[in-house]
């Protein structure tokens, strides 16, 4: 057998050396090793290892840390432009409400400029009629529904009121008209310019800080991702390299407690699993070994019998003919002549089975072509394969062809279905009493409502026992006590395990099912594959 460390192909994969792990149990020079500096290494790494909670808190604490920090600075803005007499105070608006108003009477007249931007404005004639604004239309008809029973009682002095957070403040003028102004609990820029352009200075201030503390959580996310990822590189390497099986490395580690687990674990599972691919290969190996060594060996007698057989065929065939022999009848030499050609023919075919062993002993499955073949075609031809199975055994095969066959059609691979019915055939000759049967026939398909070719084989043998109908298509199956008593002697339980995976590949099924008496008595077996038409 090759050694391990040789470049042999196995089937794709990568071989394994015949080596301990390096970085796990690989010796060195002084028999010592890299065990040791593994065990201390390891000793090193579980010394600054931190729980992954610990982490996880850290990062919240940075948060945190962060939104006080862009709120803070966000209040520290607001707080600097009113020092600055950029912005009114929110309460601006309603502690000067009576001195702004009364200013505007005592001018006799509404300009716009002399009016503090905290406040907007409505100039409205005795009769209601609007004279200016800086108020929007929704907020005029609340303002004037506001200050409808001040207007007409006539507000000598000023008078100021509050509804719904609004702060209203009517004063009349000289000439009759009224001055309404209104004020909410907000600051407001000291300019009308910087009012009416800008948003409010509160909402400016929220806005800033919710957009600040998005982006301050976004960084933060981006960082502890990035932490968090290139702590689990290892795992991640070691998960990829384990899926190609690519299993000569030393897992890594981080300095996280829980992943440093998990890594363990995946050190553990690889270190098994290169144990088991090389047992298994080593077992595959030693198999494909034994199969090329008797395939072959076989080659050389089957060779011999194919040889005197034919020989045997010709000869006979030469005293068949009339006056070659008197003390024996042509019959009788007729019928030897066909039992040569049997058996010539016979060799022939396991021969053919033989290269396909090997072959597969190689590492290869080759498949022959599928192609459409008229069901009634089939149909003899398995028959002239499975008649000398019958005749070799002394068993009687009874053959049926249904006449529906005709203009039916498979699309099958013929010799994989013939090696599988051949299969069938024998194993139903072999424990056979005195009779068999082979039908060929049309039925439903157990899968669907297609129809399929059914071919049914029955034997008046001792039937299936209980275990047989349930495991008797698994491979190497031979617990069928019924059934040991076999012509032939012993079962591998490979033949129909070959036929159940033929029909799995044709999209067929098979069956095994007792023949019965009507006292419920067994009278024999019957195996049924169906292969749906074509």
């Amino acid at each position: 057998m090759a050694a391990l460390n040789s470049s042999e192909d196995r089937g794709g994969q990568p071989v394994l050396e015949e080596r301990e792990t390096a970085g796990t149990r690989e010796e060195g020079a002084d028999g010592a090793g890299t065990s040791k500096a593994g065990v201390a290494n390891a000793r090193v790494r579980r010394a600054w290892r931190i729980p992954l909670s610990f982490l996880i808190a850290r990062y919240f604490f940075y948060v945190l840390a962060a939104l006080v920090a862009v709120w803070l600075a966000a209040f520290t803005a607001f707080s600097m432009t009113l020092n600055a007499g950029l912005v009114y105070s929110a309460n601006y608006g309603a502690a000067h409400a009576n001195e702004t108003i009364t200013a505007v009477q005592e001018a006799g007249s509404v300009n716009e400029a002399s009016i503090p931007s905290a406040y907007r404005y409505a100039h409205v004639a005795h009769d209601g009629t609007v004279l200016a604004t800086d108020l929007s239309a929704e907020r005029l008809r609340r303002a004037l529904d506001a200050t409808a029973n001040v207007r007409s009682e006539g507000a000598g002095s000023p008078q100021t009121f509050g509804i719904d957070g609004t702060t209203y403040s009517v004063g009349k003028l000289a000439d009759g008209t009224f001055c309404i102004l209104t004020s909410t609990y907000m600051p407001e820029y000291t300019t009308r310019e910087l009012r009416d352009a800008l948003p409010n200075p509160q909402n400016l201030m929220i806005a800033a800080g919710c957009a600040g503390s998005a982006l301050a959580v976004a960084l933060i996310a981006r960082r502890a991702s990035s932490v968090l990822t290139g702590k689990m590189l290892p795992l991640t390497d070691a998960a990829e390299r384990i899926g190609k099986e690519e299993l000569d490395f030393a897992v890594g580690a981080s300095n996280v407690r829980q992943i440093d687990d998990v890594l363990a674990a995946m050190e553990r599972m690889r270190s098994s699993l290169a144990d088991s691919l090389e047992a298994r290969w080593r077992s595959e190996q030693a198999q494909r070994d034994q199969i090329a060594a008797l395939a072959h060996d076989l080659k050389t007698p089957l060779t011999v019998v194919r040889a005197n057989a034919e020989f045997v065929a010709e000869e006979m065939q030469d005293l068949a003919k009339p006056g070659a022999c008197n003390q024996l009848g042509n019959s009788a030499f007729s019928d030897v002549a066909a039992a040569a050609q049997d058996a010539a023919q016979g060799c022939k075919q396991v021969d053919r089975y033989v290269q396909l062993l090997i072959e597969a002993s190689r590492g290869k499955t080759p498949e022959g072509a599928r192609q459409r073949i008229d069901a009634a075609s089939l149909a003899e031809h398995l028959e002239r394969e499975v008649v000398p199975l019958a005749r070799t055994t002394g068993v009687e095969l009874r053959v049926i062809r249904n006449d529906a066959l005709g203009g039916a059609s498979v699309f099958v691979e013929a010799q994989a279905v013939e090696r599988a019915v051949a299969n069938v055939v024998s194993n139903a000759v072999d424990h056979a009493r005195s009779r068999a049967c082979i039908a060929f026939s049309l039925a439903e398909h157990d899968k669907s409502s297609a129809r399929a070719l059914a071919i049914d084989v029955e034997d008046d043998g001792p039937g299936f026992s209980p275990a047989a109908l349930e495991h008797g298509c698994e491979r190497f199956f031979r617990d069928d006590t019924s059934r040991t008593g076999a012509a032939s002697g012993t079962h591998y339980g490979i033949g129909l395990f070959a036929a159940a995976e033929t029909a799995r590949n044709h999209n067929g099924t098979i069956e095994l099912a007792n023949l019965t008496n009507p006292d419920g008595s067994i009278r024999g077996a019957r195996v049924t594959l169906q292969l749906p038409l074509a």
